[in-house]
């Protein structure tokens, strides 16, 4: 028996197949509470509160709009965002962030794990060297009820504030980062749902 893990994003264009055994062991680690990381396999698990501190939200509200998002632990325990984005007084998206405090040395790919809602999502990774509200972004697509990786070089992202492109922005590292977040991307209306499981860094 196979399990299918589907990696499709911006970036990466290809399906992996992997054995049940696999499968049955990302299974376990995602049903774990408490995770510790290693120099060598730097994974990170969103829930684990020595990974992450408080998870804030960061709605459309900030410039009058009605979009609605919350976080919360699910069954699974994965962080759960999920809310109502809303075109409403010029509004159309919904935001997490959380506090990242972990060196990482070497870096040079990350690996989201994530089950979406078939939307497009934004990761954001924030450093001291950029200026307040900016951000540098990557836009991935999920697949509906569907556990994906999505695999990012430091290439893949570009500064943005506000929806707009910065130029001249300092090279992202990913030893720099001190802030990771995510975004309901390009203004889908409606409902919204996405797990956040974990993200891994590899040289």
């Amino acid at each position: 028996m196979m399990v299918l893990l589907n990696t499709q994003d911006w970036h990466v264009s290809q399906k992996v197949q992997i054995g049940i055994g696999t499968a049955v062991g990302i299974l376990l680690l995602i049903g774990q509470p408490v995770w510790g990381a290693s120099e060598d396999n730097m994974l990170f698990h969103f829930t684990e509160p020595s990974h992450f501190a408080e998870w804030d939200i960061n709605n459309d509200t900030v410039m009058g709009g009605i979009s609605q998002s919350q976080i919360k632990l699910n069954k699974q325990q994965a962080l759960l965002f999920s809310g109502q984005v809303s075109l409403e007084n010029n509004g159309g998206f919904a935001s997490t962030e959380s506090t990242f405090t972990h060196q990482i040395t070497d870096a040079s790919s990350l690996t989201l794990t994530a089950k979406g809602d078939g939307k497009t999502y934004q990761i954001r990774l924030k450093t001291p060297s950029l200026s307040y509200g900016e951000a540098y972004v990557a836009n991935f697509r999920t697949d509906a009820d569907t556990l994906t990786q999505h695999s990012f070089t430091p290439a893949d992202f570009t500064v943005s504030f506000r929806g707009r492109a910065v130029t001249n922005a300092p090279t992202l590292n990913f030893e720099d980062i001190d802030r990771i977040g995510f975004l309901v991307a390009q203004k889908q209306q409606g409902p919204f749902t996405i797990e956040l499981h974990s993200i891994q860094f590899d040289q």
